[in-house]
This record gives C-alpha cells, structure tokens and sequence, in this order.
C-alpha cells in the first residue's frame, strides 16, 4: 500500500509536467491537481480543452476567470459543479457532485461518498492557479 503523501507527490508532478501549474505550487493546490486528474480530466483534459462527450466541448477550466470580466468566483464554480445552480442545457453530460461524490477519489466510498469541504477548497485552489 502506498502512502497518501507518496501518491499526492507522484500526482502533482505527473500533472504540473502536463499542465500551467506553476512547479513551486502549495500543498492544497497539489491535492487539488489529484482531485482534478481523478474527477475533472477525463472531461476537461489538462484544466480545458477536452470533450465532454455527446459531441460537447467541455468548458475551457484555465479561462473562467477571463469569461467573467477577469474575475474568479470560487463560490459559482462550487455551487456549478456541485449541481445547485440551475444550468443552461438540463441534459448536460457534467455529473452533479452532490450526487455521486467523488467516486474515484474514494473509490472504496471514503468519506461516505460526500464531497469533503476540504477538497472542494483544494480543488478550487487548483482551479484559480491555472487561470490565464
């Protein structure tokens, strides 16, 4: 069995030699790139430019900032991917967090399957470390 620090470690530098994410990044931004490459890159590619599936462009993660007038909301972002705001396509291929938790973070159902506070806010912190 491998450590949790171990495989955070192997995580961020497989990720940050893929993506933007500055080499000298914070310990919440690092768990945040594993969350991300567990629940976010199938979909986004690296913070992006991915498909979604279903013929559908994911959005762009690294721009959200410069989509909204240069301005980051951390609270939109949780309350959008956690599935509390109400969305333009209905039948979008984005999963609701609330729902189904982060199912390959926890894939023995750590955490009984909830999205801990505590990685949302690295999941974000990952998020507004990438914006261009």
């Amino acid at each position: 069995m491998f450590s949790p620090a171990l495989l955070l470690s192997l995580g961020a530098v497989s990720l940050a030699a893929c993506g933007q994410v500055p080499a000298n990044i914070s310990g919440s931004v690092a768990r945040g790139q594993v969350i991300y490459a567990k629940e976010c890159a199938q979909c986004h590619g690296v913070y992006g430019a991915a498909s979604a599936g279903k013929g559908i462009a994911a959005p762009d993660l690294a721009r959200l900032a410069l989509n909204n007038g240069g301005s980051f909301s951390r609270e939109f972002v949780q309350r959008f991917v956690m599935g509390l705001t109400d969305r333009e396509a209905p039948d979008t291929v984005m999963p609701e967090f609330k729902n189904v938790g982060l199912r390959h973070v926890y894939p023995e159902g750590g955490a009984d399957g909830e999205v801990l506070e505590a990685d949302f806010e690295d999941l974000l912190d990952l998020l507004a470390s990438v914006q261009e």
